[in-house]
C-alpha cells in the first residue's frame, strides 16, 4: 500500500537559521501519530507545511492526489459578526455552493469558451463538493455538535462561545469534510478535564489519518500508535503510545551511555599517550617518535570523531527547583463560607476545605466553576485573619497565575527580581536555572510568550522561599521537558501546593489530594487524582457530560462536606472490578517511581544501572498494559 504522506528531506529557514532540516517520513492511511519536540523545534512550521498554508521551505511533499488534508492551528479561528456555530461548521460547503452556482450561470453563457471552461470546472468543483458530503452539510453539522455536547449551541453566535468551545468547533468543521489526513496542533487548548477525555475518544474514533501535537502527555498515550520526534533538527520515529516511546528512548540512551563512557575512557587512554609520545619526541632526536607522535594524534582526533555523544533524555536543561522550607505550623488553608458573585449571578456557593501543612492538593471543575476567581482571591486577601479565607500565620505564598498577571508588563526581568535577590549575578544565576539567558536580563516582560512566562512566574516563586504554591495552570505553553522538570521539583518540594490544571499527567505525579467543585459548592475527596477521577470525574464524560463533575457529588470517596456513598455504586462495578482498579493505579504510581529513578541514574552517569531499570521498566510497561487491557474488556 502506498504511503498517504510521503515527506522527503523536508527543510524551512527563519531569517536565514534553519528551524529544522532533511526531515523525512511518511504517514499511512488511518494511523494516528503523535509529533512531540521541544517549543521552537518547528512543530507548527511543519504542520503549516504539509498542509500547504507555507510553501517557503525545501524538500518534497508526495501526496495521495485524491487526498483531502483538514487542518485545525493551534490559534483560534476567525468568526463573522453573525455567523452561527452551524454556519461556521458548514463555512466551506456554503463557499463551493456558492462557486458551483456561479459557474452553473456561466454555463448558460452565449460565449461558447467561457461556458466549456465552466462546465469543465463544475465538473472538478462538483466533485470536491460531494467528496466533501456538501449536500449534507447541515445534517452532518448537527450530528457532530450534538456528538460534541455542542446541540443547543447551534445556532447561537460562534464568537460567543468560550476558548475551548471554539477550539472543539474548529476540529468540527475540519471532520465534516471528511479528510484523509488531519492535522492537529494543540487540539486540547483551553478544554477543561472532561473535555480532553471527550477528545481523546473522539479522535480515537476517527476513520482517517491524525497527526497531533500535543504537551498532553495523557492524550498521547491514549491517542497515538507511533510517535514522530524533533530534536535538534533531526526527525525520529517510535512505534506505539507516548510510554513506549519514553520507554525506548530511555533504553536507547542507557545504551548510548554505556558507549559514551566507554569512548571517553578509550579517548583519555589516548590523550595520556599522546603526551607520553611528546615528550618523548622533544628528548629524543629520533625521527621515528616524531613518526609514533603523529599516527597517536591521527588516531586521537579520528577517535574523537567517532566518538558517542552523551546522552540526553529531555529533561535535563531545566534545573527547576523550589527552595521554600516547609512551615512547623499545622495548617496551611482553612476556606469557611466562601462564595462568588459576578453580575448578581452566583458561581460559588458558602462551602470551604481544609489544606494541612505540607499536603498537594489538586483543585478541579469545570470550566467557568469558579476555581480562577478562588485562587485570586486566595492570594489578594488570604489571611491568619481573614474569616472566609484563613491562611496560616508563617506561610509565604508563591503564586503561579493562569493570565500570568503577577508581574509589572513594564518591567524588565533584571528589574522584577532585584526587588527580591540582591544582585544581578545573583539574579541571573537563579533565572538560568529556568532557560533564561543573561541577555534576558534586559528583555521587557511585556514582550515574553506565554511559556517564557510562566517560566518566568515558577523562578519568582521560587526565589521568594515560597513554602506554599499556588500554581493557576503551571504548565501551560511549557513543553513536555519542562513540564517533567517542574513536575520533579514539586514531587521534591517539602512545602504545601494547590494546584489548577488539565494536565492530568502532571495532577497524578503531583496532588495527594483533591478538592473538586460540585454543584457551586467545594467538596473534598481523600484520594489521590487518579482515584478521583476513576470514581467520579471520568462519570461524567461516560455519561455523556462535558461539563465535567457537575452532579455528581458525593460519589466515590466525597468527605468533609460533601456526602459520602459506597465506591462500587458509584462506579457501578464489581469487586473484581475494584481491585483490578486499584492494581493498576498502584503500578502506574510504581512506572512514575521506576522512571524518577532512571533519571537519578543519568545525572549519576551510572548508565548500566540506568539500562537495567530501563529493562525493568520494559516488563513492568507490558505487564501494566495487560492490565488496561483486561479492564477496557
Amino acid at each position: 500500500m502506498m504511503p498517504l504522506l510521503e515527506v522527503v528531506a523536508l527543510g524551512k529557514d527563519f531569517g536565514g537559521d534553519p528551524v529544522f532540516k532533511d526531515v523525512s517520513f511518511s504517514v499511512e492511511p488511518g494511523e494516528k501519530l503523535a509529533f512531540v519536540g521541544r517549543n521552537g523545534c518547528g512543530k507548527t512550521s511543519l504542520l503549516r507545511i504539509l498542509a500547504g498554508h507555507d510553501d517557503d521551505h525545501r524538500g518534497t511533499l508526495r501526496l495521495d492526489p485524491h487526498a483531502r488534508i483538514g487542518y485545525v492551528p493551534q490559534k483560534p479561528p476567525e468568526f463573522g459578526e453573525t455567523e452561527t456555530a452551524v454556519d461556521f461548521v458548514c463555512r466551506d460547503a456554503y463557499a463551493l455552493r456558492a462557486q458551483l452556482e456561479s459557474l452553473a450561470e456561466l454555463m448558460g453563457s452565449t460565449d461558447q469558451r467561457a461556458a466549456e471552461r465552466a462546465v469543465v470546472q463544475y465538473g472538478l468543483l462538483r466533485e470536491k463538493y460531494d467528496a466533501e458530503g456538501g449536500d449534507e452539510a447541515e445534517i452532518e453539522a448537527s450530528r457532530l455538535l450534538e456528538r460534541a455536547g455542542l446541540a443547543d449551541r447551534a445556532e447561537v453566535p460562534a464568537l460567543s462561545l468560550s476558548g475551548g468551545e471554539k477550539n472543539v468547533l474548529a476540529l468540527i468543521r475540519a471532520v465534516r469534510i471528511r479528510p484523509d489526513l488531519l492535522l492537529l496542533d494543540e487540539p486540547g487548548n483551553h478544554l477543561d478535564l472532561a473535555g480532553l477525555a471527550w477528545l481523546e475518544d473522539f479522535i480515537r474514533g476517527l476513520p482517517f489519518a491524525v497527526l497531533l501535537v500535543s504537551h498532553d502527555r495523557r492524550m498521547l498515550d491514549r491517542v497515538a500508535e507511533g510517535v514522530l520526534e524533533l530534536e535538534a533538527s533531526v526527525l525520529t520515529r517510535y512505534a506505539g503510545n507516548y510510554s513506549a516511546y519514553r520507554l525506548e528512548k530511555l533504553q536507547r540512551a542507557a545504551g548510548q551511555g554505556q558507549d559514551w563512557q566507554a569512548d571517553r575512557k578509550r579517548v583519555e587512554r589516548l590523550e595520556a599517550l599522546v603526551r607520553r609520545f611528546a615528550e618523548i619526541a622533544r628528548s629524543r632526536p629520533d625521527p621515528a617518535w616524531g613518526k609514533r607522535l603523529r599516527a597517536r594524534r591521527s588516531q586521537l582526533a579520528r577517535v574523537k570523531a567517532e566518538a558517542t555523544e552523551r546522552p540526553d533524555i529531555g529533561n535535563r536543561d531545566a534545573a527547576v527547583s523550589f527552595l521554600g522550607e516547609a512551615s512547623k505550623a499545622d495548617l496551611a488553608l482553612a476556606v469557611d463560607g466562601y462564595d462568588k458573585v459576578y453580575d448578581g449571578v452566583s458561581v460559588l456557593e458558602p462551602s470551604g476545605f481544609t489544606i494541612l501543612n505540607g499536603e498537594r492538593v489538586a483543585l478541579v471543575g469545570p470550566n467557568g466553576s469558579g476555581k480562577t476567581s478562588f485562587v485570586r482571591d486566595l492570594v489578594a486577601r488570604g489571611s491568619w485573619d481573614d474569616k472566609e479565607i484563613r491562611v496560616g500565620p508563617s506561610m509565604i505564598i508563591g503564586y503561579c497565575a493562569q493570565h500570568q498577571e503577577v508581574f509589572d508588563p513594564g518591567e524588565t526581568l533584571g528589574e522584577a527580581f532585584l526587588k527580591i535577590l540582591s544582585t544581578r549575578p545573583e539574579v541571573f544565576a537563579h533565572i538560568s536555572k529556568f532557560l533564561f539567558g543573561y541577555d534576558d536580563l534586559s528583555k521587557n516582560i511585556a514582550s515574553l510568550s506565554g511559556g517564557e512566562l510562566n517560566r518566568l512566574q515558577l523562578a519568582r516563586a521560587s526565589a521568594l522561599r515560597a513554602n506554599f504554591l499556588v500554581l493557576d495552570e503551571p504548565t501551560n505553553h511549557l513543553d513536555i521537558p519542562t513540564r517533567e522538570a517542574v513536575e520533579d521539583a514539586l514531587v521534591d518540594f517539602d512545602g504545601t501546593v494547590l494546584v489548577v490544571s488539565h494536565d492530568r499527567y502532571f495532577l497524578e505525579k503531583v496532588a495527594d489530594r483533591v478538592v473538586f467543585i460540585d454543584s457551586k459548592r467545594f467538596v473534598e475527596y481523600e484520594g489521590g487524582f487518579a482515584e478521583y477521577w476513576r470514581d467520579i470525574g471520568s462519570l461524567a464524560v461516560y455519561n455523556g457530560s462535558r461539563a465535567g463533575a457537575a452532579g455528581l457529588a458525593g460519589r466515590g470517596k466525597a468527605v468533609g462536606r460533601g456526602t459520602a456513598t459506597n465506591r462500587d455504586t458509584a462506579v457501578g462495578g464489581s469487586k473484581a472490578d475494584m481491585e483490578l482498579e486499584d492494581r493498576i493505579a498502584v503500578m502506574e504510581k510504581e512506572k512514575e517511581t521506576l522512571e524518577r529513578r532512571i533519571s537519578e541514574r543519568f545525572d549519576k552517569r551510572d548508565f548500566k544501572g540506568a539500562k537495567e531499570l530501563a529493562n525493568e521498566l520494559a516488563r513492568h510497561n507490558s505487564r501494566l498494559a495487560e492490565l488496561w487491557d483486561h479492564w477496557i474488556k
